[in-house]
């Protein structure tokens, strides 16, 4: 299963990229927060995660875990009932 993660997008201007190209900086706001902007049209707050699924840019509206980390997907993509059941089934290490 091939992911892309840390996607984000802009929703004023459709810029699309990775997260660690956001620009960040301390809210003059509030002291103990951090405030983001989109690196090309530079608009405070635009930016959402995108969905993990290759060439998807939906905004994400589930996340899931799964062996090795964490899936954020958007409603099309989210993972199906049986495949969750499968992710989170802890099978006993002892017999009964």
């Amino acid at each position: 299963m091939f992911i892309e993660k840390d996607k984000i997008k802009c929703r004023e201007c459709d810029w699309e990229g990775k997260s660690d190209e956001e620009l960040s900086a301390p809210s003059p706001f509030e002291r103990d927060e951090t405030i983001y902007a989109c690196p090309q049209c530079k608009d405070i707050n635009s930016t959402f995660r995108a969905c993990d699924e290759p060439e998807c840019w939906r905004e994400t509206s589930c996340g899931t875990p799964v062996k090795g980390g964490y899936r954020r997907t958007c409603g099309k993509h989210k993972p199906s009932k049986t495949m969750l059941l499968n992710i989170l089934t802890v099978k006993p290490r002892w017999k009964m």
